[in-house]
């Protein structure tokens, strides 16, 4: 498992909002999310069908409470 903080320090650390972050292994999208979470859009590649859906999942969550919290600012 990859924890979310250190996705988060990474994407900051090489990246500036609205670019594209790739991740080669998508696995559940905690990379993706992060990307997300943090105004970037991003590129994820998994080989597996189950691990694509529960990141397929996981990112439509991300981006539903995105487009939440930008309705409430």
């Amino acid at each position: 498992m990859f924890p979310k903080e250190l996705a988060y320090r990474v994407i900051r650390l090489f990246t500036d909002e609205e670019d594209i972050v790739l991740d080669p292994f998508l696995g559940s999208g905690t990379t993706a999310v992060a990307a997300i979470e943090t105004n970037r859009n991003f590129i994820g590649i998994e080989m597996m069908k189950k691990y694509a859906e529960i990141a397929t999942e996981n990112v439509k969550n991300a981006q539903q409470s995105q487009r939440l919290f930008s309705a409430n600012t």
